[in-house]
């Protein structure tokens, strides 16, 4: 394959001496920027107590600061046109803006006041409570938001990993603004903070600000919190729930993707593989499951296949919507797909799968907030940044016996199984379960 032209700069990282790391990452062919400061705290460090904080601080982070009101807030950034939002996951929380590159450092100086400066106003907190508790019933009553909330019980257990991102209603509704203060105290620390960028600015005014800015930022109060967390142990079990309302079932399957010895395949390579395999089984409408599942057989609408994954983990995830008559035939037929592939690759799919990973990849580093993201997925992963030419020289260089390997390292596992909807029941997704351990030969 001939390789495109790399027209991303290479990534800039540097350390503060109270352990922030500066990542920019210059994009010269665009004219925007995205500026984000990114947190290793997430849903993962709560516990059943505690679940939904790291959430609800989210949000309470755009409700004031020192110097500005909510109103303040929105408002300074939509006059310069540009958008704002923040995620809450497993492993991270992060608070971003994308708008023009000229004004990188004024959403440094805007992103930087929500993370450091929040001040959680009290008249703020019980009417954000009631919003974020209109969201979670909203996820509840949700058959596929609640299928994919509970195959992370299916693979995690009761661990952290495990607890819902939203949290419970209970705990939502019970949270204190003394709370928000102890958690931002405990994990919005130096240790585990990046600040990042990707687009076209000045690389080393923004990183003098940036420097300015987090420079003065709290260590960890405990030195365990600072460390990198290890991975949760892959648990893979059944859970299921009947949503009467809907005439659907709604299917996640789940196996562990990781090498069962972390030294054996270095990150990033790793990581590019399970891609490669999660294309290569279950996406576009020839990869071997959506031909079997939908072209074939008429099983489903929807059925695909992706990779999972966070700083120390990884997932591949099969997911489908079918009809409660049809379930086990799409889950028998799954279970032999995967067979099938941890005994041989077909070549064709091989390539297909390269180009497609190899597509994606580029179209992610033609936009600021995907580079950035990207980068600073690689650096929680690796402590480093793979350049574009190295990440699609490797792609292209992956060979058909390590995508076998991902395979059939899945298939040592018991799968983790999800099921909503209508006649879900923990019965039916245990005999699934079973059904689909026959299937792929374990």
């Amino acid at each position: 394959m001939v390789q495109p032209p790399d027209n991303r700069g290479a990534a800039v990282l540097r350390q503060l001496a109270n352990g922030v790391r500066l990542l920019a990452v210059p994009m010269p062919h665009v004219q925007s920027v995205s500026v984000g400061v990114f947190l290793r705290v997430g849903s993962r460090d709560e516990t059943p107590a505690t679940n939904g904080i790291s959430h609800v601080l989210e949000h309470m982070a755009f409700k004031g600061t020192a110097t500005r009101t909510v109103q303040a807030i929105n408002l300074d950034a939509e006059r310069l046109g540009a958008d704002v939002n923040a995620f809450t996951g497993k492993d991270s929380t992060a608070y971003f803006m994308t708008g023009l590159g000229w004004h990188a450092d004024q959403l440094l100086r805007m992103t930087a006041d929500i993370v450091l400066n929040s001040t959680f106003p009290e008249s703020e907190l019980q009417r954000e409570l009631e919003v974020i508790r209109q969201e979670a019933i909203e996820y509840d009553e949700d058959p596929q938001d609640s299928a994919d909330d509970l195959l992370d019980r299916a693979i995690w257990g009761d661990a952290a990993m495990g607890m819902p991102v939203i949290g419970t209603l209970a705990n939502i509704e019970g949270f204190t603004r003394s709370d928000l203060v102890r958690h931002v105290q405990t994990h919005y620390v130096a240790q585990k903070t990046v600040v990042a960028a990707a687009g076209n600015f000045d690389v080393e005014a923004w990183m003098a600000l940036a420097a300015e800015l987090f420079g003065a930022m709290p260590a960890a109060p405990d030195a365990a919190v600072a460390q990198p967390p290890a991975p949760t142990a892959y648990v893979g079990q059944t859970v299921a729930r009947r949503f009467t309302q809907v005439s659907q079932v709604f299917l996640n399957i789940a196996y562990p993707v990781a090498p069962a010895q972390p030294d054996a395949l270095p990150q990033q390579r790793w990581r590019l593989v399970a891609a490669l395999a999660a294309n290569l089984f279950g996406s576009g409408m020839s990869s071997p499951l959506v031909d079997t599942i939908r072209e074939q057989l008429g099983l489903a609408y929807t059925a695909n296949a992706s990779i999972d994954k966070g700083d120390v983990w990884g997932n591949f995830v099969v997911h489908a919507v079918t009809t409660p008559d049809k379930l086990d035939a799409l889950v028998a037929a799954t279970g032999e797909l995967l067979r099938a592939q941890a005994a041989a690759i077909d070549p064709v799919h091989l390539e297909r799968a390269r180009n497609q990973l190899t597509v994606s990849r580029v179209r992610a580093a033609e936009r600021p907030y995907a580079t950035m993201e990207q980068a600073v997925e690689e650096l929680l992963a690796s402590d480093n940044v793979l350049p574009m030419a190295d990440a699609l020289a490797m792609i292209e260089d992956i060979n058909a016996d390590e995508v076998r390997a991902v395979f059939e390292r899945m298939l040592a596992h018991a799968p983790a199984l999800a099921i909503t909807g209508k006649g879900a029941s923990a019965k039916r997704a245990r005999q699934l379960a079973v059904s689909l351990a026959q299937a792929q030969g374990a």
